[in-house]
């Protein structure tokens, strides 16, 4: 038994990946590593979907939790699923917008951005922006470029490093309007925009410059513990997905 197992309203209310097993492991690495970093602290949660997150850091302690999700009916199903809980409304703000407008001159003590970082190719600007709000911990869970296209780390203090440089950043084109790919936005053309798949080097490297320190969720370590969830998240399994930790240093 997980989290989400006492809370099973969540396997319905998205299309994307509402499994138990996945949003349970899932949980262990966002929410359940991070319960003493929520505790009392006002949290922001960027994509915030149907509310899962926004949901779970309310229940390991978190003071108040904003959302922000582009998309009205996952909004509404959030708002209906907190209802359902018993989450007390003066708890929590869901907001439908834009994340990058919603973040200007905006407060927080954490981030989470969960299953968006890769839908974008604003990755920079995403987190200068959340540099201003003030938080001193980020959670981001992403998509990553895979292990056999990584480039291996150099030891190189050349802010402008051309040959091997690690800090990659892989085109893609994001299908619009699928609830679980981008949003549409000002790239958009014939139903696509552009994002942007970072390299593990690249999170640093950009955590780095806004003055983070970045720690990895030890993946490989939790399906030796839980082999039972691998089939559900194969893209941590075989390494192009992780989740990241920035602390402000």
């Amino acid at each position: 038994m997980g989290f989400f197992d006492d809370f099973s309203r969540f396997f319905q209310t998205s299309t994307t990946s509402p499994l138990p097993h996945r949003l349970n492991g899932r949980h262990d690495a966002i929410i359940a590593r991070n319960a003493a970093r929520l505790a009392g602290k006002r949290v922001l949660d960027i994509a915030s979907h149907d509310g899962r997150w926004s949901f779970a850091a309310l229940k390991a302690g978190a003071a108040h939790v904003t959302g922000i999700e582009p998309r009205q009916s996952l909004v509404d199903n959030a708002r209906q699923t907190f209802e359902h809980y018993g989450i007390a409304s003066d708890a929590y703000a869901l907001h439908t917008g834009d994340a990058f407008e919603f973040l200007r001159k905006r407060e927080f003590d954490v981030v989470l951005c969960l299953g968006y970082f890769y839908h974008t190719i604003r990755h920079a600007e995403l987190l200068d922006l959340i540099e201003r709000t003030g938080a001193g911990f980020i959670v981001i869970d992403t998509e990553i470029t895979a292990p056999q296209d990584a480039l291996p780390d150099v030891d190189s203090t050349d802010p402008r490093l051309v040959f091997g440089n690690p800090y990659g950043i892989q085109l893609v084109r994001d299908q619009v309007e699928d609830q679980q790919m981008a949003f549409p936005d000002a790239l958009t053309r014939n139903g696509y925009t552009l994002a942007g798949r970072t390299s593990r080097a690249a999170i640093r490297y950009m955590a780095d410059h806004f003055g983070f320190r970045t720690d990895e969720f030890d993946w490989p370590a939790h399906f030796r513990e839980h082999p039972e969830q691998r089939s559900a998240m194969v893209d941590y399994d075989e390494g192009w997905r992780s989740t990241f930790y920035l602390d402000r240093r």
